[in-house]
């Protein structure tokens, strides 16, 4: 019986494409995301991204019943309100 030939082909990793770059290149004219391209530029869940929009901690705009678009600035800037600070240095004890 014949041994199974494995193809000598290497496996190539396709780059995954950055959402981020197209927004740079038009500066002038603001970008509007799909639901998916947002979540891949916050590094999060498409269902998170619903779930956020549902409780209207970020702003979004329907332009018809089925079709929503995000403002990534907008909602960058609608999630810095979540922002926990750090404390400044450590407490000093009285000796």
């Amino acid at each position: 019986m014949a041994a199974h030939q494995f193809s000598q082909k290497a496996h190539t990793n396709a780059p995954i494409p950055n959402v981020l770059v197209p927004l740079l290149a038009t500066v002038d004219q603001p970008a509007l995301l799909k639901r998916h391209q947002l979540a891949r530029a916050l590094n999060m869940s498409c269902r998170s991204i619903d779930n956020l929009q549902a409780r209207k901690l970020i702003p979004y705009v329907r332009l018809s019943p089925r079709l929503i678009r995000f403002h990534l600035p907008s909602v960058l800037a609608a999630l810095g309100r979540f922002e926990v600070r750090a404390v400044s240095g450590r407490p000093q004890h009285k000796s």
